[in-house]
């Protein structure tokens, strides 16, 4: 071979194993940057995954439950959700569907006992009860969300304001359209128990979805802000300037302590000293935060109903991964959002996950103790 062709192919050998060389050289330096990524570190105080609907607390990209931040298959944002009205009376406990709601609420009815407003994104496939009465202030919580409002009777006043407002409803006592009341149903077990028959009232999810269906627009008007004013970030809890994995939270003679679950990194309620579980399927209701709303109430009649204005603004606290911080609250009007911020006006992040919301009059009552 001529020498000229040979050192030819010589330079043609060391340039291709120079460019290998260097193909393999980028190749480890991407793997390098990829295995950095996966090991990334996140907050210590995120929510765990547990198989029990509480994901962690990060943000997602793509679809989300806008009332928990967690991420979906599918987008429903644009839905209206459902605020169930809960029994929460000691006859009526355990609560059934409890653990499947987005958000939990909490406040006075008569006789200083609590009520529970339950707030789904969906209610198909699910049974919840046993349910209570409407009450005006409910109605302007469930208008908060642009929801549809499942009751089981309900004050005179109540019945004024789902009439003069246009509330879509719908009732297990005083409902007489086709599907209204088949919806809702007597627990056998609990009536064979001795329970009184107010505490028995149940209602099959699918039916409530089926009727609603039939008889109301699902979905929110194109210009409404289904974020319903609320904000979730992983390191919400950098928020927080204080400690606090245990306290209690007193609405009357009757309170509710929140106990922060280290392992699962999320708080558990409880009443009496027994956790609230879901008696349909004997599970915890794991909480990512807890909002704490101080709102006055005074009671308006023989009966001992409650009035409590759920407008203009006030103060609270919020609590999540074991801290928690005061925060303000403001809501325009009935149809408006409630907004949370810091004390410097900075908006509030929640964590994701679930969140319980407490409306008690703080100032007339123990107030918030704080157990440790």
């Amino acid at each position: 071979m001529p020498y000229f062709q040979a050192n030819l192919q010589n330079v043609r050998c060391f340039n291709l194993k120079r460019i290998l060389a260097l193909v393999l050289s980028v190749l480890m330096v991407l793997c390098l940057f990829a295995g950095c990524g996966k090991d990334e570190e996140k907050s210590p105080n995120a929510p765990d995954v547990n198989g029990d609907g509480l994901n962690k607390n990060e943000v997602v990209s793509g679809p989300i439950n806008p009332l928990t931040g967690e991420k979906v298959s599918e987008d429903k944002s644009d839905l209206r959700p459902y605020c169930v009205m809960i029994n929460n009376h000691p006859d009526a406990r355990p609560s059934v569907g409890l653990s499947q709601a987005s958000i939990i609420y909490e406040a006075l009815a008569e006789g200083g006992i609590t009520r529970m407003m339950a707030v789904f994104n969906d209610v198909d496939g699910i049974t919840v009860g046993s349910l209570r009465s409407a009450r005006p202030y409910y109605i302007s919580m469930a208008q908060a969300y642009d929801a549809i409002y499942i009751h089981a009777g309900g004050s005179e006043q109540a019945y004024s304001d789902i009439k003069t407002l246009g509330i879509d409803n719908m009732d297990g006592v005083r409902g007489a359209r086709s599907g209204e009341a088949s919806s809702y149903y007597r627990d056998q077990t609990r009536l064979s128990q001795g329970k009184n028959v107010e505490h028995t009232l149940f209602a099959d999810g699918s039916k409530l979805a089926s009727f609603c269906k039939n008889n109301y627009e699902l979905k929110h008007d194109s210009s409404y802000d289904n974020t319903y004013g609320l904000s979730f970030a992983e390191d919400a809890v950098s928020q927080c300037t204080n400690s606090s994995a245990d306290f209690t939270v007193y609405y009357s003679y009757y309170n509710t302590t929140f106990k922060y679950d280290t392992d699962k990194k999320c708080y558990h309620a409880f009443i009496s000293g027994d956790e609230y579980i879901d008696g349909g399927n004997n599970s915890s209701i794991d909480l990512a935060n807890v909002i704490v709303l101080n709102v006055p109430t005074k009671t308006i009649d023989s009966y001992g109903r409650q009035a409590m204005e759920l407008t203009g603004s006030g103060t609270g606290y919020f609590f999540t991964g074991g801290k928690y911080v005061e925060i303000n609250w403001t809501r325009a009007d009935r149809a408006d959002n409630f907004h949370y911020t810091l004390k410097d006006g900075t908006p509030l992040n929640l964590s994701v996950g679930k969140t319980w919301i407490s409306i008690a009059p703080l100032d007339s009552t123990k107030g918030i103790v704080f157990n440790g």
